[in-house]
């Protein structure tokens, strides 16, 4: 290459992709006609990345010869159409056996009106995609259904990539994590990047006393790794460095420079087109990965951006959690006792490095006894983050502690040195404020909501976080450690609950912890009492109208506070384990009417949601096999809906209970499809036989052509996957309609019918447009 902009022009072309579109008919001239007109109409207008490659054949045995030798040779066969009425094969019996060839393919079958109910057949059998009737009518129209097919290729192709990158990412995670080798794991990273992003070139440069240092490379001579030394701020490099963001440059003039030029034999250091990303944990900056030299001259894309990036953000914690380990080790060395290095690990989180809970009392049981003889107040203040349980159950708990981490890192340089920041657990903190009064205090609280209003950036996502506060002062609220910590916590809900931000410990709203006691003690005695009460709400077949199964839901009779829904009481009883006992009252409960119906001759299916804890429980599997023998129900009348959050918390654990599951004929079903990032990676390892489509995206289908798409994308994947597709939140007809169209088998919803009691689920099951009278029309 003789400069910067003829790599820059030969990288910035690339050729489209070739598919493959076979065609057979044994009319020759019917199969002319198409060979005439389909190729041109197919590939004008296209995206510019796919260019169709027709072959055309009157022996539909000599086409699946050809079939299978392009396959044998990795050729892309987006789609076969075939005639139906052919002396030497029936088409629908060629797309059959095209499917075994190439299952992916779209399977399209051309078919006179006397054969279209054949066609319909087939369709319903999965042995083809679409039939269009001939002879063409509408040569406008038949383009437009090809070309809808061709976009559902492309788009099933997409999944299937994001969902294998997906996977990847995951992957790289959890060996990254597991690696203990410094080195190694740099290397790491530089290999699975090269792998993932099909590039040649890759420089992986740390901060070394202020200047970027090549500690891991591919494609890079040894000459330049050991001479490079790049001052921070200076060159491509060193300004990504300081930026802390990530670049994608095509040209020259996307260069990032800090004086917004090129400065003196810059260009000797650029390839164009470049990525890079800065290598930050928290506010610290800790390197860059450089990127060049794309396989085959391809050029890069957004996407490749986003790749890097997830692989920088997950990187920098990796290299910054080792860092901090090998400083450890280093300490360690150091003072030669491992005496002082348990004391330490017993005094600090793990996580965040903070002081914890113990370290914490320490502090306090120290100032109380300096307080009393003389009389020096402080201040105790408690933190914890609002709906932190959103950013786990989205990104998951990985990402979850990074966002911990960051926090802890931000608001340790905001306090004054004097002040104790520490981590008690979980998402909530706490600071000890040494000398401390009621003004002081506040003045501390307004600050760490101030600190934390800057956006946090995990993964390529820019996150709000806001926090809850509650103070507590010696010697006014308390002079014993666990009093001023009880009442630092009860002010600090009072500030959750009001949206306050902060909250002064108030007597008066110290209620609000006894009726939290009185809570898990009422919920206690209402499972053992039999005080609940389930509701049913009714699952209907889009296909026959009729009811095909229950979902049950728990209420409480509170005698007390009145009824309550789920979201009032679950939450407490995950937080206590009364969800054991409680997921077995249900299930209990479900599977005796169940019982009560089948004793009618009302045979359906009744699914139960399941508890995070459940998949945890060795035993559970067993006691489940217990209640159905107890009720005498089959295991195919039980459906048990899972999250695959409740799944992430022990991977393993969840899986082996949930196999024993299924291995009982118990069907299980995805709950609230398409909100975890995760989903396609984890729906093709579970033991499932449903999944069940988020009412987030039923409830706006009519509003929100975006959310058509995502359900239709999500009926097909589930399909093609062999699994039953449920849609909550139908709220209307239109909904209910739309989704039959798609091909959902199944939708739950109030237009269908409000959840109801046990007293009222008979008549409606006999009464209801909805219920087994439909059966029998």
């Amino acid at each position: 290459m003789s400069s910067v902009e003829e790599l820059e022009d030969d990288t910035l072309q690339m050729d489209p992709a070739e598919h493959l579109i076979i065609c057979v008919d044994d009319d020759q001239n019917f199969l002319k006609s198409l060979e005439f007109f389909l190729p041109e109409k197919i590939n004008q207008e296209t995206d510019g990345q796919t260019w169709y490659r027709f072959l055309f054949f009157d022996n539909p045995h000599l086409a699946l010869d050809t079939l299978k030798e392009l396959i044998a040779s990795q050729e892309t066969v987006a789609m076969v159409i075939s005639d139906q009425k052919m002396p030497s094969m029936k088409g629908t019996e060629f797309l059959a056996e095209v499917k075994k060839i190439s299952q992916h393919s779209i399977r399209v079958l051309l078919t006179g009106y006397a054969g279209v109910e054949s066609a319909v057949v087939a369709i319903n059998e999965n042995l083809l995609d679409k039939y269009l009737t001939k002879p063409i009518e509408d040569e406008h129209d038949f383009i437009i259904s090809i070309k809808h097919l061709l976009q559902k290729f492309r788009m099933q192709g997409t999944i299937a990539h994001q969902a294998k990158i997906i996977h990847e990412l995951y992957q790289f995670s959890n060996i990254l994590n597991g690696i203990e080798d410094f080195q190694k794991m740099l290397d790491y990273i530089v290999s699975f990047t090269g792998r993932m992003l099909k590039c040649q070139r890759i420089s992986l440069m740390l901060d070394d006393g202020g200047l970027l240092r090549i500690k891991a490379s591919m494609g890079v001579p040894a000459g330049v790794v050991n001479a490079t030394s790049i001052p921070i701020g200076e060159r491509i490099s060193g300004t990504v460095f300081r930026s802390k963001k990530a670049i994608l440059a095509k040209s020259l003039d996307q260069v990032p420079y800090l004086d917004g030029r090129v400065e003196v034999n810059a260009q000797s250091f650029i390839s164009i087109p470049i990525l890079l990303a800065s290598l930050t944990s928290g506010d610290q900056p800790l390197g860059v990965i450089n990127i060049t030299q794309k396989e085959d001259n391809l050029p890069f894309t957004e996407d490749d951006l986003d790749i890097l990036t997830y692989i920088a953000n997950t990187a920098s914690i990796a290299i910054h959690n080792q860092i901090n380990r090998l400083k450890l080790q280093q300490a360690y060395v150091e003072t030669k006792t491992q005496a002082a290095a348990l004391e330490y690990q017993a005094r600090h989180d793990a996580l965040t490095g903070l002081p914890n809970r113990n370290m914490l009392k320490e502090c306090l049981r120290e100032a109380i006894l300096a307080g009393e003889s003389e009389k020096k107040p402080f201040g105790l203040l408690i933190m914890d983050l609002n709906r932190f349980k959103e950013v786990n159950d989205t990104l998951g708990h990985n990402s979850g502690d990074v966002l911990l981490q960051q926090i802890g890192q931000r608001l340790r340089q905001a306090l004054p040195e004097e002040d104790v920041l520490a981590r008690l657990g979980g998402d909530e903190f706490a600071v000890f404020l040494p000398g401390a009064d009621i003004e002081a205090a506040i003045g501390v609280a307004r600050l760490i909501i101030q600190t934390l209003r800057e956006p946090f950036t995990l993964e390529g996502l820019t996150l709000d976080i806001s926090t809850s506060l509650g103070l507590s002062l010696y010697p006014d609220h308390g002079q014993e450690v666990n009093l001023l910590i009880q009442r630092a916590d009860v002010a600090m809900y009072q500030a959750k609950n009001s949206g306050s931000g902060y909250s002064v410990y108030d007597p008066a709203y110290d209620q609000y912890n006894h009726r939290r006691l009185a809570m898990i003690g009422g919920l206690r005695r209402a499972i053992e009492d039999n005080q609940l009460v389930l509701y049913y709400q009714p699952k209907i077949d889009l296909k026959t109208g009729c009811i095909c199964g229950l979902e049950a839901l728990v209420r409480w009779q509170h005698p007390e506070y009145g009824f309550m829904p789920p979201d009032q009481f679950i939450q407490l009883a995950e937080q206590t384990d009364l969800i054991r006992p409680l997921t077995l009252w249900v299930l209990n409960e479900a599977l005796k009417q169940s019982s009560q119906l089948l004793s009618q001759g009302i045979e359906i299916s009744m699914a139960v949601n399941l508890s995070i804890r459940n998949l945890q429980d060795e035993n559970f599997p067993d006691q489940v096999r217990e209640l159905l023998e107890k009720w005498g129900i089959s295991p195919n009348l039980l459906e048990l809906e899972i999250t695959e959050t409740n799944i992430m918390a022990n991977p393993e654990l969840a899986m082996c209970v949930l196999k024993r599951l299924s291995n009982m004929g118990i069907h299980l079903a995805i709950d609230d499809f398409g909100t975890g990032q995760s989903s396609l990676a984890y729906v093709k390892r579970l033991p499932v036989h449903e999944i069940k489509i988020d009412k987030s995206f039923v409830m706006s289908m009519e509003a929100n052509n975006s959310d058509v798409m995502i359900v239709n994308t999500a009926v097909d994947l589930g399909h093609n996957l062999g699994l039953s597709v449920v849609a909550e939140g139908v709220e209307n007809k239109e909904t209910y309609d739309r989704l039959a169209i798609l091909g959902c088998n199944v939708a739950q919803g109030y237009f269908i019918s409000r959840p109801l009691p046990a007293t009222q689920l008979v008549s409606w099951i006999h009464e209801s447009r909805w219920g087994l009278k439909n059966r029998t029309e």
